[in-house]
């Protein structure tokens, strides 16, 4: 990989980071504000979506692209078929909402980055795997 392409992958992960981490700021100060909220419920299933991007992470490794490329789009109709079941009545819902749509592009980008660049995507693609799991336990441990 350039050092251009890294550079590159180091701009959009850190601005990624900084968007992430002020939505995570916003709800903290929210959450703080009043006693209304509550936190949403997470359906059983969406924990084990923990496995697609490690497995995609995995796949990377290995070598084999399309098979992670595969994993990551999986990932994002498992996210989608979450979003379509939140409740959005409540504020954390909908903070929810916001926060794993906004993953949910990022991995689609991620997904579709390495099918189109393949192993150059992979710094990018490891992010968004964590920053999935960062999603999963901001809502599911610590909302």
């Amino acid at each position: 990989m350039t050092n251009v392409a890294r550079t590159g992958q180091m701009v959009l992960i850190a601005a990624s980071a900084m968007f992430f981490a002020a939505l995570t700021s916003a709800m903290v100060v929210r959450r703080g504000l009043s006693g209304d909220w509550a936190a949403p419920a997470l359906p059983a299933w969406a924990f084990a979506t923990i496995l697609l991007p490690l497995l995609a992470s995995w796949f990377v490794h290995t070598g084999r692209i399309g098979i992670a490329a595969l994993a990551g789009a999986a990932l994002v109709a498992s996210q989608f078929a979450l979003l379509a079941n939140l409740q959005l009545a409540r504020i954390a819902g909908a903070f929810c909402f916001v926060l794993i749509a906004a993953h949910a592009a990022h991995a689609a980008a991620g997904a579709a980055a390495l099918a189109r660049f393949g192993a150059r995507a992979a710094i990018f693609w490891h992010f968004a795997g964590a920053l999935w799991i960062y999603v999963l336990f901001l809502f599911g441990v610590w909302a």
